[in-house]
């Protein structure tokens, strides 16, 4: 079955409750992570892929495998998706669309800030972490399948403008 998929993503952030209300007028079933979690730690072979030491789950291609067999048994019939992380464009290797909010990254340049990291290190931190979640997209979509909502944006704002997004997409 040919699913139409767009992954979000806001870390380290939690998916935000905003996703999920995008997903919802758009058409698309939002994936619990942790359903899927839980499916993976089923999964001997996986378990040992993630016991092992090296690259955090989110980055190494070997558990790509167990991460789609987990999607489809967790999502079984549902043609339309929503999937938070961008992880997901590496476990899938393909999506419709990705939807980026850096807020998450500019809560933890506040948190840095108020705890007396210089701007400088602050900037450069979300500068290089927003630089390479935007890297991860372009490697597996062209930008006019992109968006970056803007971080200062209201949650209700950030659901509209990724539903109108997800809309011109299909």
């Amino acid at each position: 079955m040919k699913r139409f998929v767009i992954v979000f993503d806001n870390e380290p952030a939690e998916a935000a409750p905003w996703m999920a209300r995008a997903c919802s007028v758009s058409g698309l079933t939002f994936v619990d992570n942790d359903a899927i979690a839980d499916v993976i730690s089923d999964n001997k072979d996986a378990q040992k892929l993630l016991l092992e030491g090296g690259l955090p789950p989110g980055e190494n291609p070997r558990l790509a495998p167990f991460y789609t067999a987990a999607l489809d048994k967790v999502a079984a019939g549902k043609e339309r998706l929503g999937l938070s992380s961008a992880s997901w464009l590496l476990y899938l290797g393909q999506a419709d669309g990705c939807v980026l909010d850096f807020a998450g990254l500019e809560e933890q340049r506040t948190k840095g800030l108020a705890s007396g990291v210089p701007k400088k290190t602050a900037d450069e931190y979300v500068a290089k972490y927003s630089a390479q979640l935007q890297e991860r997209a372009r490697k597996v979509l062209p930008a006019e399948r992109i968006l970056v909502v803007p971080a200062q944006e209201s949650d209700a704002k950030k659901a509209e403008l990724a539903a109108a997004f997800i809309k011109k997409l299909g």
